[in-house]
């Protein structure tokens, strides 16, 4: 590629001296991995896209501050000279913020130790870990920018930044730094079309992307009022939908997401897919958002919503790297519109996809090991502290994974006790004395957890699921996880009501950090028991490098790695049912482990399928009650 910028005028594009079409969709590189890039930009470059628009997710290359991982599947440089060498351009968006159904929005964890802070806006304290963070982001990506020859064309300032506060201050500040570390390419937002969105996320400089599903009279008047000197440019256009635990899984017709394409192109708008490529939130990283599902009645209450494992989004290019039905027609409506608008020259580089897929089956895997979780705990405990009352992940200097309370209750009197929580984040499972006494989870509905205490007292354990942290508007704001604020004890009349005159929380805690990033400690010379969590493990023999799904019926809820390599979590309440495995992750002889939260398949088998299961719940399916299981 040559030295060029891309050159925005009033009604076209430019880029090197030519007129530019730029059509282009999302694919994320850290949702797949590193040898599965290749055959989904080549996918992309055949569909007739120009360009390729990826997030930078702050939180997996800073994970803990000061600390950079700029290697493996987060090799943004080498996914960029993948680019060039293909020939598709980048629109570049490196936060701060990506929204994206990713833990907090793709922002680090450890912001959020900082209490007197406030992330996403112009405070010197969240500024000051911002420019560290691009200055060394800056030696991955400046060298890639089209004015030195590299595929960047564009760069992004923050992400739907209208839909979380006011600050303009901010939306400049961050320009003004990426300016300040190299950035001398065009730069753009993406925000809704309402007036107060686009006014308050953008700058007049910037080039305001929309995030929509078409382009309605009103928006149009907005986004012509707001920007009269540069086209419509769709920054996200939703071809898809996300998937969260609970909730039907909701599609578009490859034949609606034609039609709402050719509409856009009509328009003389230029197009993003959001998302081109489907992908997989591996391991813990998973957000969630405060909302209701689909399936609700129209008076159900906002509530806490976790997002599945699976980014498949419905996208043109499936999770696991296949042309799908919608792929094939929108790329006929591209061409069509490239070839009777004057772009011929765009229109030649659209060819067929490569179809050949292949894929593997292995049945019945036997589980052969288990190992009790709760007597495991000093094994996979990377902190244990003391404290009044229980205290967060976040303090525990922990991102990701499980947090286990521990207490003694003592005898005083035979009254029955329940369990109160206040600041549950997310999922809770309840012992005493190492019995099951019950589940709760975070806006649902649940049974009360009740218990007697016996004259010796009793050892309470409250073992704790960060299930992701919200990543959209304000509710991001206090997302610390495990139990944010105290436990109370509450004292049960015998006609069952509540003592009233009980204000006393319950002191005296231990507090286990379990983030689960290393499990070659685990003791399976203590096996599983009946309704507790545990670990089982097994062994089978696979073709290695051809994917295969991992198909979890009969289990309740988890996590699964595979070789050592978290896959992500699992759930029986659907709409997922299978976990994306990559072909890269699968050898000759494997090593299989899952933590069961709450019981086992009968049989402790676990099968490896040749099709993924992602739409396990009808669109009728009644959400209201709990969906916790």
């Amino acid at each position: 590629m040559e030295k060029t910028k891309l050159v925005i005028n009033k009604d076209s594009l430019e880029l090197g001296g030519k007129p530019f079409y730029l059509a282009s969709g999302d694919f994320h590189y850290f949702r797949t991995l590193k040898d599965g890039w290749r055959r989904r930009l080549q996918l992309m470059k055949d569909f007739g896209l120009t360009a390729v628009q990826t997030y930078v997710p702050w939180d997996l290359h800073e994970p803990e501050k000061g600390e950079f991982h700029f290697d493996g599947n987060l090799n943004v440089a080498e996914f960029l000279e993948l680019c060039k060498e293909i020939g598709i351009y980048v629109m570049f968006r490196p936060g701060v913020y990506m929204c994206s159904e990713w833990d907090f929005g793709g922002m680090p964890y450890w912001l959020l130790k900082e209490r007197d802070m406030c992330v996403r806006t112009a405070d010197p304290k969240f500024m000051a870990h911002l420019r560290t963070y691009y200055h060394r982001l800056a030696k991955e990506f400046i060298p890639y920018l089209s004015t030195n020859g590299g595929p960047i064309i564009a760069v992004a300032v923050e992400n739907e930044y209208g839909s979380f506060a006011d600050d303009r201050e901010y939306t400049k500040a961050v320009g003004d730094l990426l300016k300040e570390v190299g950035v001398d390419v065009p730069m753009f937002t993406a925000n809704g079309w309402e007036p107060m969105k686009l006014k308050n996320g953008s700058q007049k400089e910037y080039w305001n992307g929309l995030d929509l599903h078409a382009l309605t009279p009103a928006a149009k008047a907005s986004i012509d009022a707001y920007q009269p000197d540069k086209p419509i440019y769709v920054g996200e256009f939703w071809g898809g939908r996300s998937q969260q635990w609970g909730g039907h899984f909701k599609r578009q017709t490859p034949e609606e997401v034609a039609e709402k394409y050719k509409n856009l192109l009509e328009t003389g708008s230029y197009v993003n897919f959001y998302m081109f490529c489907g992908g997989t939130t591996f391991g813990f990283q998973s957000g969630a958002l405060v909302g209701k599902y689909g399936a609700d009645t129209p008076d159900a209450p906002n509530r806490y919503i976790p997002c599945c494992t699976s980014y498949d989004v419905d996208a043109p290019v499936s999770e696991e790297g296949r042309a799908t039905r919608k792929y094939e027609m929108c790329s006929a409506v591209l061409k069509e519109y490239l070839l009777n608008h004057g772009f011929e020259e765009f229109a030649k580089n659209i060819k067929e996809p490569e179809k050949e897929y292949k894929s593997q089956e292995v049945k019945d895997i036997k589980m052969t090991e288990s190992a009790d979780l709760l007597s495991n705990v000093e094994n996979l405990a990377v902190a244990a502290r003391k404290s009044g009352k229980p205290i967060t992940m976040e303090d525990m200097d922990q991102a990701y994974g499980f947090v286990l309370y521990s207490t003694h209750v003592y005898y005083t009197d035979d009254q029955k006790r329940m369990l109160n929580i206040q600041g549950l984040h997310d999922r809770a499972i309840v012992f005493g004395d190492g019995k099951y006494l019950g589940t709760c989870m975070r806006d649902r509905q649940s049974d009360p957890i009740t218990f007697d205490i016996p004259k010796e007292g009793l050892k309470l354990d409250i073992f704790v699921e960060n299930m992701g942290r919200v990543n959209y508007g304000t509710a991001m704001l206090n997302e610390y996880k495990g139990i944010t604020d105290y436990v109370k004890i509450e004292l049960l009349e015998e006609d069952g009501s509540l003592y009233p005159w009980n204000y006393t929380m319950k002191a005296g805690w231990t507090n286990y950090s379990l983030p689960m990033k290393d499990l070659s400690k685990l003791d399976y010379s203590k096996p599983a028991e009946d309704k507790k969590p545990a670990f089982f493990k097994g062994e089978f023999k696979a073709e290695p490098g051809v994917d295969a799904f991992l198909d979890m019926s009969g289990w309740n809820k988890g996590v699964a790695w595979i070789n050592g390599f978290n896959l992500g979590r699992y759930w029986k309440i659907g709409p997922q049912g299978t976990l994306y495995i990559p072909g890269e992750l699968i050898k000759e002889e494997n090593v299989i482990e899952v933590l069961e939260l709450h019981q086992c398949k009968e049989d402790r088998t676990i099968q490896l399928v040749k099709e993924p299961s992602i739409d396990t719940i009808a669109q009728t399916t009644d959400l209201v009650e709990s969906v916790v299981g």
